[in-house]
């Protein structure tokens, strides 16, 4: 069995904790069902994944605008039919045993890992008319998935999202440079998260919660990292290797 309901209700879980980036992204190529599911295995209440929507409607489950990088295929996600992106290996960069690995379409996600992990979903865009934006909050809303979900991205995205469906979280991503600007955007776009650099101050961290708002950082893979960030006062940690962070499988952080 690749993946188990999480034995604590998400609602349960408390903070700080983990958000594995890509799925576990430093054992398994990043952003495929092995690493989504490899990451529920270690225990991680969070899994980041980032969606880009096909010519033809589909929303996959990629990093990057283009297949280039993470498969052995070329071309705009933007430009191509899921077809065409069911035909390229994902795995081709790890070696033989992970030769023939796909790119998820988000529906399988949602079929995977829908109410066993809370799902940090970058929209990477908003699509035609909000197309991309609409059509993730129509899943999330038909699955029922709203409280088990937030969506995160840039201004456009985030304006988006609560002009079609205030009722699904927001995490607020644009002004990551400038993290006073980017509490802002946050409390501009009703936002209830905000995934702060590394370069946050306990100060700002600070401000952040006074008005109401969980943090994230992106991102720490070492453990005294974390731990650090963790005292500061951030509440999710985004990390790459959640296996080490971990350190076992438990649920969530018990730093402070």
């Amino acid at each position: 069995m690749i993946a188990t309901a999480h034995p604590t209700p998400l609602s349960d879980i408390g903070y700080p904790r983990l958000c594995a980036h890509r799925g576990l992204s430093a054992c398994c190529p990043e952003n495929t069902l092995p690493a989504l599911a490899a990451a529920m295995g270690v225990g991680v209440p969070e899994i980041e994944l980032d969606l880009w929507r096909t010519s033809d409607g589909v929303l996959a489950v990629c990093h990057d605008p283009s297949v280039d990088r993470t498969t052995d295929g070329h071309g705009a996600i933007s430009e191509l039919t899921w077809d065409q992106l069911c035909a390229l290996d994902a795995g081709a960069g790890w070696g033989d045993d992970w030769r023939g690995t796909p790119i998820p379409r988000f529906e399988q996600v949602l079929a995977l890992l829908g109410g066993r992990a809370v799902l940090n979903l970058h929209v990477k865009e908003t699509g035609l008319a909000g197309a991309t934006v609409h059509q993730v909050c129509d899943l999330l809303c038909q699955k029922g998935l709203v409280e088990a979900a937030y969506i995160a991205g840039d201004e456009a995205v985030l304006a988006a999202a609560q002009s079609y469906a205030p009722e699904v979280p927001r995490a607020c991503l644009g002004q990551q440079a400038d993290p006073d600007a980017q509490i802002e955007l946050a409390r501009r776009y009703a936002c209830q998260r905000l995934q702060f650099g590394r370069h946050v101050t306990p100060t700002q961290i600070a401000r952040a919660h006074e008005g109401g708002l969980i943090c994230n950082l992106f991102w720490s893979d070492e453990p005294d990292d974390a731990r650090a960030y963790v005292q500061r006062g951030i509440d999710v940690i985004l990390t790459n290797s959640a296996q080490r962070l971990a350190g076992g499988g438990f649920p969530n952080l018990t730093w402070r």
